[in-house]
């Protein structure tokens, strides 16, 4: 099974977490969808995979999130893709390990990420109030593991240097390296807002202008910085733990598809 077309889907209500750095504020949204009405959207569409990720963290409030991938499921049988900050309580896990294997019934798959960018300095672009810690997002990744979900650590944003210290990311892959299928990692993108929220300058960076790390989630206009450094260190680290590391959650995908799976 080669995963080659994927399509976005999510609820339509800004994301309750409120992160910083988040390019979904930008997001059109025209109405508040009802699930079935956000099913029937893509009934027109090609794909092989659905990503169940987009406008917010459709798994803020777990139970909604599960049933939406029920729907997605029961009408598409298809596989998905989760990415979340969240972790769930033993009931949600629950329901997640019926809808994988009911998935597995009909050789679909249900892959996951979970989102973590810091340690010390995750208020940098997060809301510690409302986001688990990255404590709860480790274990959660662990309980995952020992489940055999082989979770996929979402290393993301990547930030400069000197704003989230490298090192943070490093730890990151040290606390999780044995439980994590593979590492995504890229860099933080910018525009306007996000660097209002941030509390940043435009002129505090440099840019690469060739790379677009989010192609089909977006649209809205953002410039990516530059973090060759930054990216070249967590490779180097993922080398030395022998985890398989990359830029794009399509290629992991498909490493685990045809490697793990």
């Amino acid at each position: 099974m080669k995963i080659s077309q994927r399509v976005f889907v999510s609820f339509d209500e800004l994301c309750p977490y409120q992160c910083k750095h988040c390019y979904t504020y930008g997001i059109k949204r025209e109405k508040i969808r009802t699930a079935e009405e956000i099913v029937d959207s893509i009934s027109n569409d090609r794909f092989d995979i659905i990503y169940v990720s987009q406008k917010n963290d459709n798994f803020s409030n777990p139970i909604k999130g599960l049933n939406l991938c029920r729907m997605l499921f029961d009408r598409y049988n298809c596989n998905l893709f989760i990415i979340t900050r969240n972790v769930f309580n033993d009931d949600e896990f629950k329901e997640l390990e019926k809808l994988r294997l009911d998935m597995r019934n009909t050789n679909k798959q249900i892959f996951i990420a979970i989102s973590l960018n810091s340690i010390d300095s995750i208020g940098v672009c997060e809301d510690v109030r409302k986001v688990p810690t990255p404590k709860e997002r480790i274990d959660f990744i662990k309980k995952l593991a020992d489940r055999a979900f082989m979770p996929m650590l979402m290393l993301r944003p990547v930030f400069p240097n000197n704003i989230i210290p490298i090192d943070e990311c490093l730890r990151i892959i040290d606390r999780t390296y044995q439980y994590v299928s593979c590492v995504v990692s890229s860099g933080l993108g910018i525009n306007s807002d996000i660097l209002d929220r941030l509390g940043m300058k435009e002129d505090d960076f440099s840019y690469n202008t060739t790379q677009e790390y989010l192609q089909g989630a977006i649209d809205c206009e953002i410039k990516f910085i530059n973090v060759d450094y930054e990216i070249d260190k967590i490779r180097q680290k993922c080398q030395a733990l022998k985890v398989p590391m990359f830029e794009h959650s399509m290629p992991a995908l498909n490493y685990i598809v045809e490697t793990l799976i």
